[in-house]
């Protein structure tokens, strides 16, 4: 999967967050979304750390039997919301250095 179309999922998962929806419920269609749209094997290396641990944020948010605190339910899905965006710029600025380097070759 290249960088533009994992930044396009991505988006895709903000909106499904953003919804009106109990925090369980967005989570659990995000973690579906995921499944269905994001294959392991076909992540870059450089972000599938980042990448599984916000599946494993989404499994831990979905999961019915759960015993979290509402401000701590509300400050989890901050984070997942935020890792999401980390990881969006991540690709976005990758992108941007490829496009300026088109051979791979990178200057900082």
């Amino acid at each position: 999967m290249d960088n533009n179309m994992l930044m396009i999922t991505l988006r895709e998962l903000l909106v499904l967050l953003m919804q009106n929806r109990t925090l369980p419920e967005k989570s659990a269609d995000a973690l579906r979304y995921c499944r269905e749209h994001i294959a392991d094997g076909a992540l870059p290396i450089n972000i599938y750390a980042e990448y599984r641990d916000m599946v494993d944020h989404l499994e831990e948010l979905a999961s019915e039997n759960r015993s979290i605190a509402p401000d701590d339910l509300l400050r989890s899905g901050g984070d997942l919301m935020l890792g999401i965006l980390l990881l969006y710029e991540k690709l976005a600025v990758e992108n941007t250095m490829n496009n300026m380097a088109p051979h791979g070759v990178h200057y900082c």
